[in-house]
């Protein structure tokens, strides 16, 4: 062994002996077991350390208990004990400020990851809600608007019956026509049978063409009259499609206004947890180097309270 180390471990063998047999005496302790136990300089700095108070609580705690064990015995002059117990906050300090570092850095990523859950969750939401508006939207579209093509065949159907019952299917006869009846009715009386046939003939000629006309002129009416319920009914039905196409695009452009506010929330959401965590990370690391433990404790504990609170209000705003 090197001789200044023998001598700087008698020397605390020696301090250690003094201040034991000064603690025997100062409590009236006449155990003997232990005052020989005292007698043996070179085991002192191991029985120092044993001296140590028991961990109790958690490592904070123990911490804080140990740094009143260190001030009380730096008062009392147990330089020793005071030693020991400044080595083993050392340790325990170096363990907490590495356990407190891991434990912040995986709750932050766990506040994190439950933000992003969070939102993915009302994301899906958002998406299915809006699906199912929409779907629903263009399903009662699509029901109005056959309804409305039905009507539309109905009143066509209705409305040539009515027309083929109002409009003669026979032209009424004209002046010439019943002249001619007459004429044909003497001829026959007067037995001028030819004369009669010729007229006979002639009124044929007349009531074939004047049927034909009527017919035409006839059709033409119906025709006219269907082709413009037809129009009438197309444009209700232009109008209609134009009021859905209208609806549709109202109802993507406020989805889409819905998403860009769903979006920044969350992107307002997250901003706002980085910069807790970081300033629960400067915090942290301000009172870790200023040894205070129970404020980097306490630091630990407000933020998992606070982080809580905040995840729990940001999941209650979901959409």
């Amino acid at each position: 062994m090197d001789p200044d180390m023998h001598q700087q471990d008698e020397l605390y063998q020696q301090q250690m002996f003094q201040q034991q047999q000064h603690q025997l005496q100062y409590n009236g302790e006449e155990n003997m077991p232990y005052a020989n136990n005292m007698r043996q300089p070179s085991s002192s700095l191991k029985k120092s350390k044993n001296s140590l108070p028991q961990p109790e609580g958690d490592i904070e705690e123990y911490m804080e208990v140990l740094l009143e064990h260190q001030k009380n015995c730096e008062k009392s002059g147990k330089y020793v004990e005071a030693e020991m117990a400044k080595r083993r906050l050392a340790e325990l300090k170096v363990e907490f400020e590495k356990r407190s570092k891991t434990e912040m850095k995986q709750r932050h990523q766990c506040e994190k990851q439950e933000i992003e859950k969070a939102h993915l969750s009302e994301y899906n939401e958002f998406n299915e809600f809006w699906d199912r508006k929409m779907l629903e939207f263009n399903q009662e579209a699509e029901r109005v608007e056959r309804e409305t093509v039905m009507r539309h065949q109905e009143e066509l159907r209705k409305i040539q019956e009515e027309l083929d019952q109002q409009i003669s299917q026979k032209p009424k006869d004209t002046a010439e026509l019943l002249n001619l009846r007459k004429t044909e009715e003497q001829l026959a009386k007067q037995q001028e049978y030819m004369e009669a046939h010729k007229i006979q003939q002639r009124i044929f000629q007349i009531e074939k063409e004047e049927f034909e006309k009527w017919n035409f002129q006839r059709n033409q009416k119906i025709r006219n009259i269907i082709q413009q319920m037809k129009q009438r009914q197309q444009n209700e039905l232009n109008a209609l499609r134009q009021r859905i196409q209208s609806g549709q695009e109202e109802q993507k452009k406020i989805r889409t206004q819905e998403l860009e506010k769903l979006l920044q929330k969350y992107n307002n959401v997250k901003k706002e947890l980085e910069t807790t965590q970081v300033q629960e990370h400067s915090r942290m690391e301000r009172s870790l180097k200023n040894g205070s433990v129970i404020n980097a404790s306490k630091i630990m504990n407000q933020s998992r309270i606070s982080n809580a609170s905040f995840a729990k209000a940001s999941k209650n705003n979901q959409y």
